[in-house]
């Protein structure tokens, strides 16, 4: 059977003792997350054993933001070389790809003094129309075929999403992945909903 991303989480949280465990766990549960995302109430924390961490892990972080947070982690209370292991473990994840950070260009000093007014925050299309998206996108798996052919999500996900049992469920369960993307990843999302249903997206883009 394929190594998964379960699988190498797990291996890694095996290599530490019961008290560096405890260690790590409290570190998870203090450790800041990216916009979108819930922290891990210390409740289910506090007497789960290392599978069930890895389980706590995938559901609120998932398979794409999740490994990253715990190699995060494992650096932080000073098991670097257990974080290191992990990520080398991970690229031999078939599908497991890291997610890309956004490159943020410098501003020059012309267009910091140009303009001082803070500019309107554009929201994304995927965010604007989240409810119509949900209610309205019929055929799920397609689109679940761009994002995987784009490395945002991993064969896991995809799993996880289709297992839901209508479409509307497969994509609210879609914006569970989707709420901490970067706006470059979300601009993916909205071109893959562009390919896949131009009559849905071109719609809801007159209506706006």
């Amino acid at each position: 059977m394929a190594r998964t991303v379960r699988d190498a989480l797990i291996t890694a949280l095996d290599e530490l003792d019961e008290k560096t465990f405890k260690r790590f766990r409290n570190k998870l549960n203090d450790w800041p997350t990216e916009a979108g995302f819930n922290k891990i109430p210390r409740s289910k924390l506090e007497t789960a054993d290392r599978e069930d961490v890895v389980d706590l892990i995938l559901r609120w972080y998932m398979a794409s933001y999740g490994p990253e947070l715990t190699a995060d982690v494992l650096d932080k209370i000073n098991e670097k070389q257990v974080a290191s292991d992990l990520k080398k473990d991970l690229e031999t994840v078939e599908g497991f790809k890291w997610r890309e950070k956004d490159k943020v260009e410098p501003q020059s000093t012309s267009e910091a003094s140009s303009s001082s007014a803070p500019k309107p925050q554009v929201v994304p299309f995927v965010d604007e129309h989240r409810e119509a998206l949900i209610s309205r996108c019929v055929q799920v798996a397609p689109i679940l075929d761009g994002l995987l052919s784009k490395g945002l999500i991993i064969d896991e996900d995809y799993d996880v999403i289709l297992a839901e049992k209508t479409s509307q469920d497969r994509m609210r369960k879609l914006y569970t992945f989707i709420r901490g993307w970067s706006p470059s990843h979300k601009k993916t999302l909205y071109e893959i909903l562009k390919d896949k249903n131009r009559p849905l997206i071109e719609d809801l883009e007159q209506s706006s």
